[in-house]
């Protein structure tokens, strides 16, 4: 290994801890990176120089000898980062620092026709107010293709007859509206795929997230391997489809109040089970409005529902819902650090 790629390799190392730990000294920095305390020092300094850290104060002691060493944090306050999850007629947003704590949080109605123009235009409200955001996430339901074309799929809407929900031009719309900070666009289910793994401070490498949402009725599917999001040859993986499903036909009925979700979640397993031996994932998430509002007591209950799946379960429902916004802020964070220290690289 060359120097160069050794120094870019210890300033991700560095970052990501901080990430995981928070604030820490850079005796402990160097404890947890396996560093010299000499290359510690190094890598600080660098990254100070581009306002990604700053020096917050110094340890506290509790009956220590010796000088106190400085603490160190990621600079919330010099880039923040933007998600958006776009609904039918609404809009969820969330601003966050580079550390991954939650700084804002909006939600914002719209007309459900206008995505575009909502989109663009809650976006605009947010740098106006926050002009230190350095990068805007998307979470939409759609395929994301890796050409940057997206496909959206028959959307119910608020009203009562289905209505196709066209993303064409998306991507570029922002990128002309917002030609100084990045803008990545990605599937619903992916960022909420990216948030979990967040959540778990990275250490499940494998997983499988089910995003289940009730009104409109969708079934997301995001695939973590290695630690990253697995798109795919064309960015279509994990999407679901089989015909004749027993769930669709659930999903109808609960539409009409006719059968409950009790009913629905099992309809998957068939394919959960397919997944599970297929993949061998450290876990299966699954979240989404078919879970958010329901009691701890009924989140336990469903539990059992589980049983035959061959790997663990994890339901991210309740007070651990997972907003895809937040997960699609954390997947620009990431592109805005590896740009950061590509550019510490070349001073």
């Amino acid at each position: 290994m060359n120097k160069r790629t050794e120094k870019r390799q210890n300033l991700a190392q560095l970052l990501a801890v901080l990430r995981r730990y928070g604030p820490l000294t850079q005796a402990r920095i160097k404890e947890y990176c396996g560093l010299q305390a000499s290359t510690v020092s190094y890598l600080v300094n660098d990254l100070k120089s581009v306002d990604l850290i700053r020096t917050v104060g110094q340890e506290l002691q509790e009956g220590k000898v010796g000088k106190p060493g400085n603490v160190i944090c990621l600079n919330n306050e010099h880039a923040s980062f933007l998600g958006l999850y776009v609904e039918d007629d609404w809009i969820d947003t969330y601003r966050i620092g580079i550390d991954g704590t939650t700084l804002s949080a909006a939600h914002v109605d719209f007309d459900g026709q206008s995505v575009k123009e909502a989109v663009i235009s809650a976006v605009a409200s947010e740098l106006e107010q926050f002009p230190q955001i350095k990068g805007v996430g998307i979470a939409i339901k759609g395929i994301v293709r890796r050409d940057g074309t997206i496909k959206s799929g028959w959307r119910h809407g608020s009203g009562t007859e289905k209505s196709f929900w066209n993303f064409t031009g998306l991507q570029e719309a922002l990128t002309q509206a917002f030609p100084h900070i990045p803008i990545i666009v990605e599937n619903d289910a992916n960022c909420a795929a990216e948030l979990y793994h967040y959540n778990v401070r990275r250490e499940q490498k494998d997983l499988v997230l089910y995003l289940l949402n009730q009104i409109p009725f969708g079934i997301g599917c995001g695939l973590l391997l290695n630690g990253s999001i697995y798109r795919g040859s064309a960015g279509a993986a994990g999407e679901i489809f089989e015909k004749g499903a027993k769930f669709i036909e659930y999903a109808d009925q609960l539409k009409r109040g006719e059968a409950s979700a009790e009913q629905f979640l099992p309809a998957i397993i068939p394919h959960m089970m397919e997944t599970a031996y297929l993949l061998d994932p450290e876990c299966i998430v699954l979240a989404g409005s078919y879970l958010n509002d329901r009691t701890p007591e009924e989140l336990e209950k469903l539990k059992t529902l589980w049983d035959s799946v061959p790997v663990p379960v994890v339901i991210a429902g309740g007070d651990a819902r997972l907003d895809p916004a937040k997960g699609a802020a954390l997947l620009v964070t990431d592109k805005y650090i590896e740009a950061t220290i590509e550019e510490v690289m070349q001073g």
